[in-house]
């Protein structure tokens, strides 16, 4: 059997956005796995032979998606410590009832958050997939951004309805940055100019002032499967108003754990 051997550092990734001339900062996280056969070297961060998978085709659904990240430590890490300064917190993914109700908006809670024994703070996160595809020699292909805000701002507004504490829209953008030239392997993620249409977007008008809004990213870095080399990312692009939450609601989340 082969023992893997683990690369892993924390580096500060920092995107502008224009106009005005600001600069927002990610915290990035990037890993690689390598077998170790008995040869005198290994090598990080570098291309397997044969091309692996896309990321934007790797998950099945939107679900895969928010299970894959929520079982990373170090992403789990970054969220919590983003949300709460704490480790010690309880997650639950694709609540429905009895939080939700069948067939109305939001359908299901994507992710449940809250410090242990403090239900009466949780936080609800509605989740939307972006996906960013490199090209050769092409501008990247990139989904219907529009849609997806769309569909998570109305949904967003349903976690508000039911009571959350604190509410977040956590946009995550898969991305394939395989085929950008940039030497540095790091680098190797969609220009941010590609995603003026996601970062410029009108939250103020078009979505609960209360809601947060969260980036997240998966950035498959070099030709291989994104669970071997990976890059992770989180930006806190506004903070929830934080609320009061009703005793009702603090009971069904606590009955989830029965």
């Amino acid at each position: 059997m082969k023992i893997l051997a683990r690369l892993q550092k924390t580096i500060k990734a920092f995107f502008q956005k224009e106009p005005p001339l600001e600069y927002e900062v990610t915290q990035f996280v990037i890993s690689d796995r390598q077998p170790i056969t008995g040869a005198s070297k290994i090598s990080f961060f570098v291309n397997n032979s044969e091309p692996d998978v896309s990321v934007t085709r790797t998950f099945e659904n939107e679900n895969d998606v928010i299970d894959w990240l929520i079982s990373n430590d170090n992403f789990k890490q970054m969220l919590y410590r983003k949300l709460f300064s704490s480790s010690s917190v309880i997650h639950h993914c694709g609540v429905k009832e009895p939080i939700t109700e069948p067939k109305k908006k939001p359908g299901d809670i994507d992710i449940l958050l809250y410090k242990a024994s403090d239900e009466s703070n949780a936080v609800g996160i509605e989740c939307k997939i972006v996906k960013s595809e490199s090209l050769e020699n092409q501008s990247p292909k990139i989904n219907k951004i529009t849609s997806v805000q769309k569909k998570g701002t109305k949904q967003a507004d349903g976690y508000v309805k039911i009571g959350f504490s604190r509410v977040f829209l956590m946009v995550i953008l898969l991305d394939d940055g395989r085929h950008y030239k940039n030497p540095n392997f790091v680098f190797r993620t969609t220009p941010t100019e590609e995603l003026k249409e996601l970062y410029n977007f009108d939250w103020n008008t078009k979505m609960n002032k209360d809601v947060g809004i969260i980036y997240a990213y998966i950035s498959q870095l070099t030709s291989n499967h994104i669970n071997q080399t990976k890059g992770l990312g989180l930006r806190i692009e506004r903070e929830a108003k934080e609320r009061f939450q009703n005793k009702e609601l603090t009971e069904k989340i606590k009955n989830l754990n029965h």
